[in-house]
């Protein structure tokens, strides 16, 4: 796994007390997210600019203590730890949905960038992984809008979510249908 920690991706400090917030107990898996706004793919070196301007974002505009998110994906598969394994998220929509999963998100648009690459796919399924054996969650792999309204993670990536989140190198199959975003 490629993971960027906080402090190479230049993260601001979270908001005390809220932003510390531990977990209560372990988590029955992982929901993932993409941005639901436009969204263009770049050179690797512009992702930890945007990882903190979406920290900002939540922060700022949406009042929250950090960035919502346990980790966030680049399309070039790096990890970036957002709250991590211990904190948690705000992104699930409330908080015991919150409490429930981890929020792993792809820097993934709903215009734009649509469809991940394979490498920001194998990414994903390192969060989940680490999410997994390093942290106490269970192995449910769902999506943002399996348990709230919302459009969240989008067609493409839900599809892959349904599909048991297959790394890339999966059965030839599992590929095609994630390519053609077959539902």
């Amino acid at each position: 796994m490629k993971l960027v920690s906080r402090a190479q991706w230049g993260a601001r400090p979270w908001r005390e007390p809220n932003g510390s917030i531990p977990y209560a107990g372990p988590r029955k898996g992982t929901k993932v997210h993409y941005l639901g706004t436009a969204y263009t793919f770049g050179p690797h070196d512009t992702c930890p600019a945007y990882v903190r301007k979406l920290q900002a974002s939540h922060m700022d505009v949406e009042g929250w203590s950090d960035i919502g998110y346990s980790f966030v994906v680049c399309e070039h598969g790096y990890v970036f730890e957002g709250r991590g394994l211990v904190r948690r998220n705000s992104a699930n929509g409330n908080v015991p949905l919150n409490e429930a999963h981890y929020a792993v998100a792809a820097l993934l648009g709903a215009s734009g960038s649509t469809h991940p690459t394979h490498v920001q796919l194998d990414g994903l399924r390192d969060a989940i992984d680490y999410c997994r054996t390093q942290g106490p969650a269970g192995p449910e792999i769902k999506g943002h809008r399996d348990g709230y309204p919302t459009e969240c993670p989008g067609g493409v990536l839900y599809s892959w979510v349904r599909a048991g989140a297959p790394r890339p190198n999966a059965p030839a199959s599992d590929r095609r249908r994630l390519d053609e975003g077959v539902t």
